[in-house]
């Protein structure tokens, strides 16, 4: 990964997305209500169907992944994992849940309390728009 910001494609800025998200129906809200195993949550590890966990939420990331400021390539690691530490690492002024509000599945299951990132802990990459 190159860390540096992408160029957007015509339709894909961050204002893209807020319009589109508020528009749109929900993008995957389980209708079981279960929580969520960290083995299914594994098996959506693509660009074409991709899930993550955040703060003890699964959210669907397929629909946004090419509304990201940093890219696609910068989200593809996350995909079937836990991203708390990492988002939090790179964003701590961003509200990760409003924003992705409509890719909400669900919880996780054995959920754990938020990931708190050490204010000294120093982000390595040296990039505006990891994660």
């Amino acid at each position: 990964m190159s860390g540096k910001k992408k160029g957007f494609k015509k339709g894909f800025s961050l204002m893209d997305w807020n319009r589109v998200s508020e528009t749109a129906k929900k993008w995957g809200e389980r209708k079981d209500g279960g929580a969520i195993t960290m083995d299914e949550v594994a098996k959506h590890s693509t660009e074409y169907d991709g899930w993550t966990v955040f703060d003890g939420r699964v959210y669907n990331l397929t629909p946004y992944l090419h509304y990201h400021p940093g890219g696609v390539d910068v989200l593809l690691p996350m995909l079937g994992k836990d991203c708390t530490y990492e988002f939090k690492k790179a964003h701590r002024w961003i509200n990760g849940h409003a924003m992705l509000r409509k890719c909400l599945i669900g919880m996780v299951e054995g959920g754990r309390p938020p990931t708190p990132v050490d204010e000294d802990d120093e982000d390595e990459s040296d990039d505006d728009g990891a994660f």
